[in-house]
């Protein structure tokens, strides 16, 4: 039961604990559990004075109207798209209990709001009672203990309960799995699969793989359907998709093989929604695009983009610059970073000379295999370079990189190669960079630099870039072209702040059917996320907890944590003491004196209690072991750590 304006209430801490800023923020609030006549009492009283009068009773413990109270409940306030994409409440378990507080935990080990304390797999005590800082109960009160110290907190009616129902019987076997699945989640990341959001329709995914299926973007595709390109034929593929009720198609990438193209430009020509996800040309960054992909697409557009920027977005995008060009980040492993003016010196670059780049990729990139436009072919490309040296005037000095990845090298004759050099620090040097169409086009825009493409490039578009497609093309380009420097933040505006999508790559290297290397994406953690039709969805990748150990919160748990330390010090201070104290001296021998014993009363036989302790010691055996009053077996019951 609510007290006046609990709602209220639940909607300001949500802006306070910034639910907009990070899905992994959650809100938990207290329950006090009112007697049989308190309910009566409750619901008779002034609707204004319920919550002080309640609060007041529990902080007196009165008992007659407070049956029990917790801070660590599974009244909670989650964003819908945070709880979708976690799978919600795992469907394993039946019957009464866990699956709520299972996945708590969850998002409470994900967030990393406190410490986590130790064992904290452990059941241990209550969530009322706990005064160690051990085991999940410990941490997961104090979501709720944050709430309620500002005075939030809900009302639970009394109720009769009926113990033995098979519904509660449940409970044993729920505890054994939320232990299980605990292990699972800390070991594995093991939880259920994300859950479709309400209205997303149904996908076609031709793949199964971090792009197209991330856990985080699935709620957003609806119900997904798994078929490969093999078992789709083109004759009979749009009327497929329509009687099977499908909403879009979603590519990796749609020029993987003849097969998918195929499929990819039926869609396209039949006007059916579609969906190309794929990674974007700046560190971290995917796209999810509904028009195409890369210079097919009409998503780069300049009446996309081409459009005044608010003071906001002029300065975020400028401070993404300043990151971008000082930064070691990149889409592939590189060398170290010298900086400009080392980089000229170890090149033997003469000062007041002009440099131009020339970025190489990999022949068998999609983007060379599909976007080569006029010049044909890439043999073209490498030919246009070893013309190059003899077509330049005398102060430019051209120098060549290969893709990081490509194992074959290329040798322009007349032309320095840099192969070792960091893309970064030749961007900075240079004067001007070349390439087919290299997403390291976007990067010469960020460094302000005049970027040649001479292939089909999604950046482009007038003012931008210039394309060259000869030797005689490419001097007049260096001699009149300047990149429009509003333009070009108005395009990586664009990228930075509405259209790309960002995470961390888990990436590692593998072979290709050529025998070249690529590197696979094994996983994407988004900490931003821009999909369709979609709100912004932003969380935050933390490397250390928010709330130290400091905080008031943990004051409950300063006791036990003193006692710990002493304890710690006590055997060292005994065995020191043990070290110092002198030998007994031996006593005289004396013919032992007669003790009178006095009779004791027999002892009071206490109640059997066998079958409390055989229930504790089924559902919990390790506190039952810790709690024995026989110190052999809370040896061994400390003895075992539950992680």
């Amino acid at each position: 039961m609510p007290y006046v304006g609990f709602y209220r209430d639940v909607l300001r801490e949500a802006v306070i604990n910034g639910l907009d800023e990070s899905v992994d923020n959650f809100l938990m609030f207290g329950v006090i559990y009112l007697t049989e006549s308190a309910t009566h009492d409750f619901r008779q009283m002034a609707p204004g004075l319920r919550r002080q009068k309640y609060i007041q009773l529990l902080l007196q413990n009165d008992q007659s109207a407070i049956e029990k109270f917790s801070t660590g409940t599974s009244v909670t306030v989650w964003r819908r798209d945070y709880f979708l994409a976690t799978g919600g409440n795992d469907p394993d378990f039946n019957g009464w209990g866990y699956e709520d507080l299972e996945y708590a935990c969850r998002a409470i080990r994900r967030r990393k709001k406190f410490p986590l304390p130790s064992e904290f797999a452990l059941d241990y005590r209550n969530f009322q009672s706990i005064v160690e800082y051990k085991g999940w109960k410990s941490i997961y009160r104090l979501f709720g203990d944050m709430t309620f110290q500002k005075g939030m907190v809900l009302f639970h009616a009394w109720h009769p309960v009926e113990h033995k129902s098979d519904y509660m019987a449940a409970k044993a076997r729920n505890r054994q799995l939320f232990e299980k699945k605990l292990a699972d989640f800390r070991d594995k990341e093991l939880e259920p699969d994300p859950l479709p959001m309400y209205g997303s329709g149904k996908s076609l995914v031709l793949r199964n793989n971090p792009w197209v299926t991330n856990r985080w973007i699935a709620p957003f595709l609806g119900e997904i359907v798994h078929i490969g390109e093999d078992y789709l034929p083109t004759e009979t593929f749009m009327a497929f998709l329509a009687e099977s009720g499908f909403d879009r198609v979603v590519f990796h990438n749609p020029y993987a093989n003849p097969r998918v193209k195929a499929l990819y430009d039926l869609v396209r020509a039949n006007q059916f929604p579609f969906l190309v996800v794929e990674r974007g040309a700046l560190p971290d960054s995917v796209f999810f695009d509904p028009c195409g992909f890369n210079a097919d697409s009409a998503s780069y557009l300049p009446e996309r983009w081409d459009r005044e920027l608010s003071e906001e977005k002029r300065a975020a995008t400028l401070q993404y610059i300043q990151s971008a060009v000082s930064d070691d980040e990149s889409l592939e492993e590189q060398s170290a970073r010298l900086g400009a003016a080392s980089l000229r010196r170890k090149l033997n670059i003469g000062r007041g000379k002009k440099v131009l780049v020339a970025f190489l990729q990999r022949p068998t990139d999609t983007v060379i295999e599909n976007f080569m436009g006029p010049m044909g072919a890439y043999e073209n490309f490498l030919r246009l370079l070893t013309r190059l040296p003899f077509a330049l005037r005398q102060d430019w000095e051209l120098l060549v990189k290969q893709h990081p990845l490509e194992t074959e090298v290329v040798s322009i004759p007349g032309a320095m190669n840099v192969d070792q050099c960091n893309t970064k620090d030749l961007l900075d040097l240079c004067d001007a960079m070349i390439a087919v169409n290299s997403g390291v086009g976007v990067l010469g825009l960020a460094f302000g630099k005049p970027v040649l493409h001479c292939g089909q490039a999604f950046y482009g578009a007038p003012g931008l870039s210039r394309q060259v497609l000869d030797e005689d093309d490419v001097v007049e380009a260096l001699k009149s072209f300047r990149p429009d420097f509003e333009k070009s933040l108005r395009f990586l505006s664009y990228l930075i702040n509405d259209f790309y999508s960002f995470g961390k790559f888990k990436t590692r290297k593998v072979k290709w059917h050529d025998g070249s290397l690529m590197t696979a994406t094994t996983a994407i953690d988004f900490y931003k996320i821009r999909f369709p039709g979609r709100p912004e969805m932003a969380r935050t990748l933390r490397e250390v907890v928010e709330v130290s150990s400091d905080s008031v919160l943990f004051d409950r748990y300063r006791a036990a944590s003193a006692r710990a330390v002493t304890a710690e010090k006590a055997p060292a201070a005994a065995k020191a003491s043990k070290e110092v104290v002198a030998r007994p001296v031996a006593a005289r021998a004396e013919a032992p004196r007669p003790v009178r014993v006095e009779p004791k009363p027999a002892p009071v036989k206490p109640k059997p209690s066998w079958r409390r302790k055989a229930k504790k010691l089924m559902s919990n055996p390790v506190m039952f072991l810790r709690d024995s009053r026989h110190a052999v077996f809370r040896a061994l019951g400390n003895r075992v750590i539950v992680k």
